[in-house]
């Protein structure tokens, strides 16, 4: 058929898209077709004579959905791809089309892409190359991790500091914790491509504490110093050992989607974690989920899981950091605390004195509370006395009986994962 003549059935398929408010085009459609991402549709032989016609299938439907949401006008395609990969791992809500899995050979070419593009390992290898070279190349990867990374994103700010500043625009804050991160970020980045000795103990062990703040690292700053007594401390992190493209070129379909699904957890905790920080009301499991996940001292990663899993750049980064077994046991650990909450019919969404209404009592609570802080605002600028603390519904976590405090008699095993590797 001659182009600009969509078939039937794409017309078919562009009207079911547009029901759906997604908008594509049959050049699209046959682009996508000719990356083996769309199915071709089926032909059904009417007989007698009378030829064939195309028939669309809801498989079609479905995927060319999902990749219609994810297009964008000069997007490559395989930023597209890595988008759909990261939806087909969400559950499916009320209502939607399940996304299908994208065809993993595609999948793992857009991620080896992605990868190979990124800042990050770009950076890797400039590491790499300096601990081939001498003082001068190590002196340059320095100031040039200092320089990438002081671009980036330090991560999400702890929640109980956005609470306060939410609540109380006035608070002082503390004004080294970014600064304090994106150092961190540089010692790791080059113990990692150049081995620990490059750092040293007490700048690693400064880096790990300041991004995993939950854990003790008293005693694993003693073995840190005692190992560069004896000069065993170069062994705790070898030069390159971490290889973020090389980890993805060798993950199979089955691994990488078990790390999809851990980020997706962790994402999902993540998001709760930090909208603590936005007013979002307190109950007792949205509590002890908080408590697991400082306990953890991975509570930084699952923050930062939530803006990485939004978009296509951070989704190659999300997924390559699950594919360590760590990480993946936090998300085992904290699904398991899930589960078990759920079972024992806590809800996550439920306001404390509630009896009925459950999640759309509770956002609307949430969203009072927004309201009511916006006029203590407005209030403040104009000086103008606002008595809206009357109404205001409590947030806070009243008493109970399986509060935070007792989760380590009643919560799950805390995962091996929770050990810093490098004080096994």
């Amino acid at each position: 058929m001659a182009r600009g003549e969509p078939s039937p059935a794409d017309v078919e398929l562009i009207g079911r898209l547009a029901a759906l408010d997604v908008v594509v085009s049959a050049a699209q459609l046959e682009r996508w077709r000719g990356l083996g991402l769309l199915p071709r549709h089926a032909r059904v032989w009417l007989g007698r004579g009378r030829g064939s016609v195309s028939v669309l299938a809801e498989e079609t439907v479905a995927v060319a959905a999902v990749l219609g949401r994810h297009a964008r006008p000069g997007r490559d395609v395989r930023w597209t791809v890595i988008a759909w990969y990261a939806e087909a791992g969400r559950p499916v809500l009320p209502g939607q089309l399940a996304v299908p899995e994208p065809p993993w050979p595609a999948v793992r070419e857009a991620l080896v892409w992605a990868m190979r593009r990124s800042t990050a390992q770009r950076l890797v290898m400039a590491a790499c190359a300096a601990a081939r070279g001498g003082e001068e190349e190590q002196d340059a990867f320095h100031a040039e991790a200092g320089r990438v990374v002081g671009r980036g994103p330090a991560g999400p700010a702890h929640p109980d500091t956005v609470r306060r500043v939410l609540e109380d625009p006035d608070a002082e804050l503390d004004q080294g914790e970014d600064r304090r991160r994106r150092r961190g970020a540089v010692s790791l980045a080059a113990a990692a491509a150049m081995g620990a000795g490059e750092v040293g103990g007490e700048r690693l062990i400064d880096a790990l504490a300041t991004l995993t703040p939950g854990l003790d690292w008293t005693d694993v700053a003693a073995k840190a110093r005692q190992a560069e007594e004896t000069g065993e401390f170069d062994r705790w992190i070898q030069a390159g050992a971490v290889d973020p493209l090389g980890l993805l070129q060798a993950a199979g379909p089955e691994e990488m989607a078990a790390a999809r699904h851990a980020a997706t957890v962790l994402a999902g905790i993540g998001g709760l974690y930090l909208m603590h920080g936005f007013g979002m009301p307190d109950n007792p499991a949205l509590a002890r989920l908080r408590a697991l996940l400082e306990e953890s001292g991975l509570a930084l990663i699952a923050a930062t899981m939530v803006p990485m899993m939004i978009n296509p750049s951070g989704v190659v980064h999300a997924l390559t950091m699950c594919l360590a077994p760590e990480i993946t046991a936090l998300a085992t650990w904290l699904e398991s605390a899930l589960t078990e909450q759920a079972d024992t019919g806590q809800g996550l969404l439920r306001l404390p004195a509630a009896e009925q209404g459950g999640a759309e009592v509770f956002m609307q609570a949430w969203i009072d509370h927004l309201h009511q802080l916006a006029s203590r605002a407005r209030a403040r600028r104009t000086g103008a006395y606002e008595d809206v603390d009357a109404a205001q519904p409590s947030t806070r976590v009243p008493t109970d009986t399986r509060s935070a405090a007792s989760m380590d008699q009643d919560g799950p095993a805390r995962p091996h994962g929770a050990s810093p590797p490098c004080s096994r």
